[in-house]
C-alpha cells in the first residue's frame, strides 16, 4: 500500500513539475507557441498524447526494448504535458523516471519532497509515425519499431489497429 501511494504521489508531483514549467495560463485555450519555453511546443495538434502516451509506451514495448531491464529499483512511466521540437519535428516525451522520498527535505509548508532519476526517455512524432528512444549513455535518439499504423483514432489507444 506505501508503495502505490508512494507512486500514486510521485506521479502527481510530476505532473505538477510539468506544469509549473509552463508560463501561467488560464486554459489550454490561451497558451500558444509564444508563451512557452525554448525548445516547446502545445500538443494540440498531437495524435497521441496524454495517457494514451503513457499507455503506448508501456503496452506496446517490452521492458528490454525501452532500455529498462537493468533498473533495479521502481519506476514510473509519465508524460510531459508540453511537446519538444527534435530535429525538426515535434514529439511529445514520455519518461520512465525513479521517484524518491528525500529523507532530509521538506518544503517550505512542511511536506515531504521527492526527486526522480529518469532511465528512460521516448518521443513520439505528434503525426505518430515515429518513436524514438534516447541512449540515456550517449543522450543520443534511436528509431524504434512503430507499433500501431493507424493514428486515424486520434486520442484514443483502444480503438488503434496494430500494425502487422
Amino acid at each position: 500500500m506505501k508503495k502505490l501511494m508512494s507512486i500514486l504521489l510521485a506521479a502527481a508531483m510530476l505532473i505538477a513539475v510539468f506544469a509549473g514549467c509552463t508560463a501561467d495560463k488560464k486554459d489550454d485555450e490561451n497558451v500558444t507557441e509564444s508563451t512557452l519555453p525554448s525548445g516547446q511546443v502545445t500538443t494540440a495538434d498531437a495524435k497521441i498524447k496524454d495517457s494514451d502516451a503513457i499507455n503506448y509506451i508501456k503496452n506496446y514495448y517490452t521492458v528490454e526494448e525501452l532500455g529498462l531491464q537493468d533498473v533495479a529499483e521502481d519506476y514510473s512511466i509519465m508524460v510531459a504535458s508540453n511537446g519538444y521540437e527534435h530535429d525538426g519535428g515535434n514529439y511529445v516525451k514520455v519518461v520512465a523516471n525513479i521517484v524518491t522520498q528525500n529523507e532530509n527535505s521538506t518544503s517550505d509548508d512542511g511536506t515531504k519532497t521527492f526527486s526522480m532519476k529518469t532511465v528512460g526517455e521516448y518521443l513520439i512524432s505528434f503525426d505518430g509515425t515515429k518513436v524514438l528512444k534516447k541512449d540515456m549513455n550517449t543522450n543520443k535518439y534511436s528509431e524504434m519499431e512503430n507499433r500501431i499504423a493507424d493514428y486515424s483514432a486520434k486520442g484514443s489507444t483502444e480503438n488503434i489497429t496494430e500494425a502487422e
